[in-house]
């Protein structure tokens, strides 16, 4: 192959390469690069993770008040009517919230069914 890159014209794979780091008992670990898959809905072009809004219904007018959203997030919830100022301090669940969490369908397990062992399908 020519023109493209030296790690596919050479036929070799490239791996990612593992950070060596120093643990607390003096034994060398390795840090690792994963994929995380996060769970959430973009409304207004503005990513809103389920899990904060779930932590956000559990905040109430007279509860502590619920700081976790940068600035566009704030925006889009409060325009939603899915949070509501809390003082000025941060913000609170709005009266949309609890409905629009139940509105979306999410099962957090999934489990897929065994295949079986001959290949076929029943």
């Amino acid at each position: 192959m020519t023109g493209g890159p030296a790690s596919v014209t050479a036929g070799k794979s490239v791996l990612p390469t593992l950070e060596t780091v120093m643990m607390s008992s003096g034994e060398p670990g390795k840090i690792e690069k994963r994929m995380v898959v996060e769970y959430g809905i973009a409304l207004d072009g503005v990513w809103l993770p389920l899990p904060m809004l779930r932590r956000l219904r559990t905040h109430g007018p007279w509860d502590a008040p619920f700081t976790e959203a940068d600035a566009d997030q704030e925006r889009v919830l409060l325009r939603h009517e899915l949070a509501d100022r809390h003082n000025e301090a941060g913000l609170h669940r709005g009266t949309g919230l609890t409905d629009f969490l139940d509105a979306i369908p999410y099962e957090p397990t999934v489990s897929f069914p065994r295949l079986p062992d001959d290949g076929s399908s029943s």
